[in-house]
């Protein structure tokens, strides 16, 4: 299954989430999703910069739960690695 396949069953779902949640829930869904696009961005920029971020379970649940602050903390910890 290649990346783009995984980022539209991603984005279906979401929006799917979205439309279902309720006032509580929609602040940490979205949260959830801006790290999850900060990441995806910060990993097609990896190609013109020289820090790499991997795709595993554990970025992407980083990038899941701190929001774009997590990401950047990725970012941080893979530079000084």
């Amino acid at each position: 299954m290649n990346l783009i396949t995984v980022l539209f069953a991603l984005a279906g779902a979401a929006v799917v989430l979205y439309a279902l949640c309720g006032g509580r829930l929609r602040p940490l869904l979205l949260s959830a999703l801006s790290g999850i696009a900060a990441f995806f961005a910060a990993d097609f920029l990896s190609g013109f910069l020289p820090i790499r971020l991997p795709l595993n379970a554990f970025t992407l649940a980083v990038s899941a739960f701190g929001g774009l602050p997590g990401v950047m903390l990725l970012n941080i910890l893979f530079a000084i690695m």
